[in-house]
């Protein structure tokens, strides 16, 4: 010990601050172990490399990244905008179906990034009345004559996302949401499995996860509110009913372009 230590040390007896002079005593040898052992230095050094670690990945579940409407461009030219053109970015979702909603924002990330997968994911354990493919299948139709969208591709993964996601050198990894408020509480489980999944199962350092809130224009607009639409078509054409109106009001949720393709697709399993 250091003459001071010491001097300290007896003081703090003398005091009858047993408590004191036990911890000091205490700390003071672990800190001069540490320092005379290169081994106990290197095993101090990865354990707080770990919770330093862990504190990332906690931050991050409980301070999400929301990105508010309106959406935002970084300006051209810059750093982040030419980062971000060289970057792919996997926006996940079961798009059953696709809607108006989900194009806007995949124009966005289309005209943000360099390459766009849409993934469609096969849960095992979840039973769809239309099959992944198919409603693969209705967005790269909507996509297809959509000229901000043409480096978005469409993919039906089976297993983890986040893996497949590796694969393709994916830098970002988005959700589209109607608010956090909204969908937050089914989100926050999705998230966390994106977060810690990576690190358990994979050995990898998980890649960022992204909220993408909606335009308020089609916050209104769901998949499920598209399927309710087309059963009511569905019955309208079995009691031989008109079914303009029901017609007119799914154009205004999904594309013109593969309306007629989602009233079939949908209306035949309603």
């Amino acid at each position: 010990y250091r003459h001071h230590d010491v001097v300290a040390l007896v003081a703090l007896y003398r005091s009858r601050q047993y408590t004191n002079t036990l911890f000091l005593f205490i700390s003071r040898t672990m800190i001069s172990s540490i320092l005379d052992s290169p081994v106990l230095i290197g095993c101090a050094a990865a354990l707080l490399s770990i919770a330093a670690a862990i504190s990332i990945l906690i931050f991050r579940v409980i301070f999400p990244t929301i990105i508010t409407y309106p959406w935002r461009l970084p300006p051209k030219d810059s750093r982040q905008c030419k980062s971000d053109k060289k970057s792919t970015v996997v926006l996940a979702g079961s798009f059953n179906p696709p809607h108006l909603g989900h194009l806007v924002m995949i124009r966005y990330l289309a005209e943000r990034y360099g390459r766009v997968i849409c993934c469609i994911g096969v849960n095992p354990n979840k039973q769809y009345d239309v099959t992944p493919q198919s409603r693969a299948e209705i967005l790269r139709e909507m996509l297809i004559n959509d000229g901000g969208c043409n480096n978005v591709t469409v993919e039906v993964v089976s297993g983890y996302i986040w893996r497949f996601a590796r694969t393709q050198n994916a830098s970002s990894f988005f959700r589209g949401i109607r608010t956090w408020d909204a969908d937050g509480g089914d989100e926050r489980t999705l998230q966390i499995l994106n977060t810690w999944g990576p690190l358990i199962l994979g050995r990898i350092w998980p890649m960022k996860t992204m909220f993408l809130e909606g335009d308020p224009q089609y916050r209104h607009v769901s998949s499920t509110l598209v399927r309710q639409i087309c059963a009511r078509r569905k019955e309208a054409i079995e009691s031989e009913d008109s079914n303009a109106d029901i017609n007119e009001e799914l154009t205004r949720l999904v594309p013109e372009r593969v309306a007629s393709k989602v009233a079939e697709v949908y209306g035949a399993r309603s």
